[in-house]
């Protein structure tokens, strides 16, 4: 093998090498694994190899061609991206490589003449060290050095595509062409890749700067999407609050002016006793604080996160007023897409139905107990890779029958203050269907400080019916069934 073949194999290695490191700092890509490093060296020296075979039966072009659609796919199995894409970054990488190629001949030829260097190999090798220190200082660029962000961008943009694909081509064959070349170098040579690099860089910058006025676009659009969005959320949130208003003006106005026109009538009579006439303003009094007090709550009835769907929202907003009107804080989480879960896991009104249900339970079981923290805490989101709705409350604990019982048949700690039972029934009904887990955790008994239980709907595809425990042992003792898992809170 002759010095000029090897000449040949190491320059198309090295160019194979700067071409594959350059597609990943296009596309960002930093995920190196020692597996992909071996098998990159491997395929570029495969690669290589094929070129030259190519090329020397061949012709240059064909050797390119051949060249380009190997690293193409190899290039989309790595990324698994379209091939498409995989296409288009390949071209421009190879493009930027033979750029860079280019400007380090004339670099090197310099440095041949300063130190009079005549061994083709140390020409070669300096020509190699320029090429990479010249594509380490073009990705060190800020505006560069996270790739180009139109190879990033999810939306496609044809007319940059072909554009790239269209400047890369030419730079291709161009480097086809007169790119065989090192050590003395032509005028031809020169001023082609100089005229290209040019080019390309001005190109770059055009596209660069179309890409940022288009995303700026796009950000200022989505900010004008979400003020609006907030606007017509707080015209909504003041149309219902005039709503409620007018509901409690009119349910109060009669009942206002009927006695003001008993006192009217009380007055102007003779034979009415004082002790009535005091009596019924006594009324009118009560009736006046009744109704600032309503319409007070109205009108100070925090925001709450919304999901976006309308029923369950409403079931929220109306479970949040019942929480004020029994003197309990309400506080909604929402963590995680709830669109998802009725598409993929449980139905709309089902969801409903549970939210509604437990909440109820959590407000009569805090009403029963004697606690001064009186609150609720509804939190909608991912646990453990699952989705779930988890409710605590500052309630009283559960009696460990209901706990034995729950599933079987309606069964309540609570039936003075409302309970039924029906509730956890309809609930087993409905995991039943959806493969849901009920999960049960005690923290401790009643506390002014903290909450003492929650109740989880976790979305697990497992069904089962679990309680996580300070007094597990207890519960353990009366479970003959074994169907419950027991497991003691940490």
């Amino acid at each position: 093998m002759n010095i000029e073949r090897i000449s040949s194999i190491i320059k198309i290695f090295f160019i194979i090498i700067f071409s594959n490191v350059i597609n990943r700092k296009l596309t960002n890509n930093k995920k190196y694994k020692i597996q992909e490093i071996i098998i990159n060296a491997l395929v570029d020296v495969i690669v290589s190899f094929v070129y030259i075979i190519v090329k020397n039966c061949s012709d240059s072009i064909l050797a390119f061609i051949i060249l380009y659609l190997l690293l193409s796919c190899f290039s989309q199995i790595i990324n698994k991206g379209r091939i498409t894409f995989s296409m288009l970054t390949t071209i421009i990488s190879l493009s930027i490589c033979f750029v860079s190629w280019g400007i380090s001949v004339p670099i090197c030829y310099v440095i041949q003449k300063i130190f009079n260097i005549e061994n083709n190999f140390i020409n070669l090798f300096i020509i190699i060290a320029v090429q990479g220190l010249l594509i380490l200082g073009f990705f060190k660029i800020k505006r560069f050095s996270k790739g180009l962000n139109f190879l990033q961008s999810k939306i496609n943009n044809d007319y940059i595509d072909i554009f790239m694909i269209n400047m890369s081509a030419i730079i291709a064959l161009t480097y086809c062409l007169f790119g065989d070349y090192y050590g003395d170098v032509t005028r031809k040579i020169f001023i082609t890749f100089i005229a290209l690099a040019i080019i390309m860089i001005i190109m770059l910058r055009k596209t660069l700067i179309l890409t940022y006025k288009q995303k700026l676009l796009d950000n200022t659009i989505k900010q004008y999407e979400k003020e609006i969005k907030e606007k017509d959320d707080k015209i909504n949130e003041l149309a219902n609050e005039k709503f409620n208003i007018s509901k409690i003006n009119h349910e109060f106005y009669n009942r206002q002016r009927a006695l003001e026109l008993k006192v009217e009538e009380t007055l102007s009579s003779l034979n009415v006793e004082f002790g009535e006439e005091l009596n019924l303003q006594d009324k009118i009094k009560e009736l006046t604080k009744e109704y600032s007090d309503n319409l007070q709550k109205v009108s100070k009835l925090p925001s709450i996160p919304k999901t976006d769907i309308e029923g369950i929202d409403n079931m929220f907003r109306y479970m949040q007023t019942e929480c004020y009107k029994n003197n309990i804080d309400f506080k909604l989480q929402i963590n995680c897409n709830i669109n998802h879960i009725i598409n993929n896991y449980i139905p709309q009104n089902k969801l409903e139905t549970l939210i509604g249900d437990h909440i109820r339970d959590a407000i009569i079981a805090i009403n029963s107990g004697n606690a001064k923290y009186r609150s609720i805490l509804i939190i909608l989101g991912i646990r453990d890779n699952y989705y779930e709705i988890c409710i605590c409350d500052t309630g009283i604990e559960f009696e460990i029958d209901t706990l034995i019982k729950l599933g079987k048949e309606p069964i309540t700690t609570h039936k003075s203050t409302g309970g039924t039972g029906i509730g956890f029934v309809t609930t087993f009904e409905t995991l039943n269907k959806c493969k849901a887990s009920l999960i049960i955790e005690e923290k401790q008994r009643v506390s002014n400080s903290d909450y003492t239980k929650s109740v989880i709907i976790r979305f697990d595809n497992k069904n089962e019916y679990k309680i996580k425990s300070y007094r597990a042992d207890s519960i353990k003792a009366k479970d003959k069934e074994n169907r419950i898992i027991i497991e003691n809170i940490n």
